[in-house]
């Protein structure tokens, strides 16, 4: 630029000396007409050059305009680039569920790089927006978190901040003081954070709201743009389309189960295989028994057919035409000479991928009725009469000849009722929409085939009451055999398997209740049997030696002080029922829905004053000896047989129970016996004493030895996992880390062995000092925390810092904590809870560690304390662990002149006590123990 402008200056002095050269020249030498002429001349030249620069100027400025246009268009275009990659990549980051809270927190740097922002955050709604959770945080370099802080906020208390976002869509404060007075909650919160502007939108799934995202800055105030509130809602959509995606990929995978479940419950052959490789992928229950093996990873003609190629019969090319559609075929297997009514269909697999479903239906049984009818036309009615299923004769003009006695028991017609196929037509399918579709059908079949199926349909009996058939037919000699499979039984089978789920967690509950009393087994038993088949009210009742009812439990309790009548009253009723003897003496489930005027006649006065219209009534049995009885009453619809099934399941269970109450009996009675041997043992004491001696000495010598190389697997496997030995792929990468921790694991193991050995050699020194316990106790739950990153939990943390010091060695103590903090989360399923609490009480510092984990029986909490004790095997297996850390903590905090105990409720979590004495005090003898 200084070079152009040099130029133009010395151009234009030149000029100037030029025209001062033709004006002298003009005034010194030119005279008369060639003044005129020059001067005319001199004019033009000048107007010439005025209008040339004015020229040269106007194009400058054009060019300069245009220039600066490019400009700006070209960085737009580079600030559009830059968003589009950046929300490609995020597209491309939430477009699968796996890890998607990682996923979550990378998009969210991105964002917040890409709009400058300090923090972006993530919040749920959680039940119907009474709770807010900060769920997913980034934060820019410098600027402080707030995640814990913004966990549990009651809904409540924000609902100017809920309904603003409902109802414009969007919350963009430029300057915090500026917020209306209705807002003042919202104001405190954002204060305490240090904010100075945000902005945020809402996020939906299913057209409710669910939660809200934005962004905050917290050094200096900002007013975000149009294109940043856009990036937001671009985002928010992302974040919404994924937290669904992941939803249904978690409620297809349910369903998945659940299917997969109802499979292994059928007794028949059923499995899933891929149509292009033949691959089985899934073989039911039933098939693998058929086959003595899994064929899982088979071919499927390799499986079922023991071939070395695909069969000749082989339907996959018709299903994956037509995957909409099920294709029923019929197919004789030669290898286990049955017949199979087949149906194939393609559906979709858990990858997404399209695949092969199977199901077999043995309908051998059916085929040999045939072959058997067509070769003997003169034995055929009796075998008919003898068949298992529902078999009817029709001749060419559509009239039955012929019903079997299982058709009429079924359908409760007779062939003078229904004594032609449109009589048939009218009568068993009244619905004149679906009596026209099974018409057509069974039309298109017939016309085409001379056996066949001719579809599966549910039929009206005569007593009102549905049937799900399966219809088979046979043209021969001008006639038709119409042949019925009746699929009810196990269509309601497969119904009362969701049922039964319910019933497996009572019986599981009630398997757990040996230690307490038959009365209070029986009122657990009761309370479920109401629950489990919608009753309103029940009693159970036990005999006494005498076969007379000794005492019985209702529900709910005030039934009976309601009516005036007592416990004697009720059992006399029930005795003098007249179809008490018959419960007594069939030793099977009575079931009353609908009783008749001699069963109201007949009934006690106490049952109709308390007004029972229905009743199951189940016995419990003891060595097949009647010793008690369950029975639920008024329930809304008819009890069913499936309803008697899970109070006979209960009764059966109770009786085993009652078995084995009496079998405590007798164990004490035999304990007197084992009394009178103690004093053997106390002998063989001594023997073990010293045997427990070389236990520890082997103990600690061989953790030792495990210690020594163990050092050199961890050291090396971190150099692996940090990649200083050469880069790692993701599979790689996730093998190193299970190593690293399954090492860290067992370091962690040996070192409670080798302590336990020291403990019990009285080896061991304490180096005492003054310390912060919060900040031992902090430092545990942080190592925990760290090693469950993938578990849901709320962590909620108390220990105030101003704790007075103890004295004690940091390390074992950090132990105790590591011990006890791993435990809670090692027992709270995901979406738990974990408190840690601190404070200073008259006898020392109170720590207290709550779950909300599976909890302990109380006949076991003592137990727990003891060296390598486990609640059960099965622990040991899903959570890992030797039974050892519980007794090490114990003896540690005792060793430190503390206490240490264990609060906990089966099935509803367990809270863990550590007391220690202040610094410079004695412990307090009142601490519980």
């Amino acid at each position: 630029m200084k070079n152009k402008a040099g130029n133009q200056l010395v151009l234009m002095i030149l000029f100037f000396l030029m025209l001062l050269a033709i004006v002298l020249f003009h005034v010194y030498i030119l005279e008369g007409e060639q003044k005129l002429i020059w001067m005319v001349f001199l004019a033009i030249l000048i107007f010439f050059v005025i209008v040339h620069n004015l020229k040269v100027t106007a194009l400058k400025k054009d060019l300069e305009a245009e220039v600066q246009k490019n400009k700006d268009v070209h960085d737009r275009l580079i600030v559009k680039y830059k968003i589009e990659s950046t929300l490609s990549k995020i597209s491309s980051v939430l477009s699968f569920t796996d890890n998607l809270d990682e996923k979550i927190e990378e998009s969210l740097g991105m964002l917040g790089e890409l709009c400058s922002a300090d923090r972006a955050y993530v919040f749920r709604l959680i039940d119907n927006g009474n709770t807010i959770n900060n769920t997913h945080e980034w934060c820019a370099n410098g600027v402080k978190p707030q995640k814990e802080m913004l966990q549990n906020l009651p809904g409540s208390d924000y609902q100017w901040w809920l309904e603003k976002l409902t109802a414009e869509g969007a919350i963009h404060i430029k300057d915090i003081e500026e917020l209306p007075p209705e807002a003042e909650k919202e104001k405190e919160i954002l204060l305490s954070q240090d904010i100075k502007s945000l902005i945020s939108l809402p996020f939906c799934i299913e057209n409710g709201i669910t939660g809200f995202i934005g962004f905050d800055n917290v050094r200096e105030a900002n007013e975000w743009t149009k294109q940043d509130i856009e990036i937001l809602n671009t985002y928010a959509n992302m974040l919404a389309m994924a937290f669904r995606k992941k939803s249904i990929a978690e409620e297809l995978n349910l369903e998945r189960k659940q299917l997969l479940s109802i499979f292994d419950s059928i007794e028949e052959p059923v499995y899933v295989s891929d149509p292009c490789t033949h691959e089985i992928l899934y073989a039911n229950k039933f098939l693998k028994q058929v086959l003595g093996e899994n064929p899982l990873g088979k071919k499927c003609y390799q499986a079922l057919q023991k071939s070395n190629e695909p069969c000749n019969f082989c339907t996959n090319s018709i299903i994956l035409r037509n995957k909409n559609q099920v294709h029923k075929w019929e197919y004789h297997n030669p290898i286990t000479e049955k017949d199979y009514l087949v149906l194939d269909k393609i559906i979709k697999w858990t990858d997404g991928s399209e695949v092969r479903l199977e199901m077999a239906h043995d309908i051998t049984e059916i085929k040999q009725a045939e072959i058997t009818i067509k070769e003997s036309e003169e034995n055929f009615k009796k075998i008919i009469d003898n068949s298992p299923l529902p078999i009817a004769i029709m001749n060419s003009c559509g009239e039955f000849e012929y019903t079997n006695h299982k058709l009429i028991e079924m359908i409760g017609y007779t062939i003078d009722d229904i004594p032609t196929i449109s009589e048939w037509w009218d009568t068993v399918y009244p619905d004149p929409d679906y009596r026209r579709i099974a018409q057509e059908n069974w039309k298109e079949i017939s016309s085409k085939n001379d056996t066949g199926i001719s579809g599966e349909w549910i039929i009206k009996c005569r007593d009102g009451s549905e049937r799900q058939v399966i219809v088979y037919f046979a043209k021969t000699n001008g006639n038709v055999l119409f042949i019925i499979n009746d699929l009810t039984e196990l269509k309601n089978a497969q119904s009362a398997l969701m049922i039964d789920e319910s019933c497996l967690e009572t019986l599981h509950e009630l398997s757990y209740m040996n230690g307490l009393s038959i009365d209070n087994i029986g009122s657990f038993a009761l309370k479920e049997g109401i629950k489990l088949t919608g009753s309103k009210t029940g009693v159970i009742g036990f005999f006494g030696e005498n076969k007379k009812l000794s005492s019985i439990i209702t529900k709910p309790e005030y039934l009976l002080k309601t009516y005036g009548f007592t416990d004697n009253d009720l059992m006399c009723g029930l005795e003098s029922c007249h179809r008490w003897r018959e419960l007594l003496e069939s030793k099977k489930p009575l079931i009353l829905n609908e009783p008749g005027e001699m069963e109201l006649a007949g009934c006690p006065d106490i049952f109709k004053k308390i007004d029972i219209w229905s009743y199951l009534a189940t016995p419990i049995l003891y060595e097949n000896k009647v010793v008690g009885f369950l029975a639920v009453a008024n329930k809304k619809d008819d009890y069913t047989k499936n309803d008697a099934r899970q109070i006979e399941l209960i009764t059966q269970m109770m009786g085993g129970m009652i078995l084995l109450k009496h079998s405590e009996n007798e164990l004490k009675i035999y304990n007197r016996k084992l009394e009178d041997t103690n004093d053997e043992l106390r002998k063989v004491n001594d023997e073990l004493q010293s045997l427990d001696e070389m236990k520890s000495n082997f103990l600690s010598n061989m953790s030792h030895e495990l210690k020594t190389p163990l050092i050199s697997i961890m050291g090396f496997g971190e150099l692996v996992g940090d990649e200083a030995l050469g880069p790692l792929n993701k599979e790689q990468k996730r093998a190193m880390k299970v190593v690293n921790s399954n090492s860290d694991q067992l370091k962690r193991l040996i070192e409670s062995l080798l302590f336990m050995s020291s403990l019990q050699a009285k080896n061991y020194e304490y180096e005492y000092s003054k310390l912060n316990l919060p900040q031992i106790v902090e430092k545990a739950l942080s190592i925990i925390s760290m090693k469950n990153t993938d578990k849901q939990l709320t962590v909620e943390y108390n220990v105030p810092d101003s704790l007075p010091f103890v004295s004690g060695d940091s390390n074992y103590l950090c132990e105790v904590f590591i011990h006890l903090i791993d435990n809670a989360f090692k027992f709270t399923p995901s979406g738990g809870k974990i408190s840690i609490f601190g404070k200073h009480e008259d006898i020392g510092i109170h720590i207290i560690i709550e779950d909300t984990g599976i909890g302990i029986p109380d006949t076991k909490i003592m137990k727990t304390f003891d060296s390598f004790y486990q609640l059960d095997g099965s622990l040991t297996r899903r959570y890992g662990g030797t039974g050892i850390g519980l007794n090490l903590c114990k003896r540690i905090t005792e060793d430190h002149g503390g206490k240490l105990w264990i609060e906990s409720i089966e099935g509803v979590g367990t809270k863990v006590h550590v007391i220690l004495p202040v610094m410079n005090t004695v412990l307090n003898p009142s601490i519980p123990s």
